[in-house]
């Protein structure tokens, strides 16, 4: 083959491949929480996402003949709601990536079963213990990328420990603490603490107290705390 016929070729490989290129719509399926209580509401995220469509769409090149197309659904932070709306963009084939759900629980189900669907999922959210532990295992199609996670601040507090040396921990949480973030935040936050710290740094130890709406701050200091885990 001459090398004209071949650079003929190529031009038009090209140009069919810019032709099939300008007619892809990426189909981005939000799955958030209406109740604007929360951190992560729908109001409160859309326009970080139009301001980074708008962001991709003027300056990168890569993506200059894409077209995103934006849904978004109620999770209502609940573990049967999140997985019911990720099935209806599924099955009517309205998804190729999806955005959320944020809460621990209404993203679990979710992120188990993009990777029968092959579906990339991104989340702010999926902050346990359990995200990272199973992350090859049952949760190979989700990023995580949140601030922060409960792995990361169990390590900091092992760390800080070692640092300081100390040997002794105890915490005081209120279960439903942070509920505006998601449901069992804080028990959530100190089962990550508890079973990190125990498999990672077996030489510091460790107990743990949860407080209700009733309980006496100053009495649990003195009955729970007092002088046993305090440094001098």
């Amino acid at each position: 083959m001459e090398p004209k016929q071949i650079h003929t070729y190529v031009c038009i490989a090209l140009f069919c491949m810019v032709i099939s290129v300008s007619s892809i719509v990426v189909k981005i399926a939000t799955i958030l929480p209406a109740d604007n209580s929360r951190i992560f509401s729908i109001d409160r995220v859309t326009p970080a996402i139009q301001m980074a469509i708008d962001e991709l769409s003027n300056n990168y090149t890569l993506v200059e003949n894409l077209t995103f197309s934006v849904e978004y659904a109620n999770s209502q932070c609940s573990i049967a709601e999140g997985i019911n709306q990720a099935i209806d963009f599924y099955i009517n084939k309205k998804v190729d990536a999806f955005f959320g759900p944020v809460c621990d629980y209404a993203v679990a189900p979710v992120a188990r079963q993009t990777r029968f669907w092959n579906i990339p999922l991104i989340s702010g959210g999926a902050m346990a213990r359990d995200f990272a532990i199973y992350r090859k295992s049952q949760y190979p199609k989700l990023t995580r990328v949140g601030p922060v996670n409960f792995n990361s601040l169990s390590d900091f507090f092992v760390k800080l420990f070692r640092h300081s040396g100390w040997k002794s921990l105890k915490i005081l949480y209120n279960r439903e603490g942070h509920a505006n973030v998601f449901e069992d935040f804080c028990h959530l936050c100190v089962e990550a603490i508890h079973y990190d710290i125990i498999e990672k740094a077996r030489e510091i130890k460790q107990d743990y107290f949860r407080l209700d709406e009733k309980t006496d701050l100053r009495t649990i200091l003195l009955e729970e705390v007092g002088n046993t885990f305090g440094d001098f």
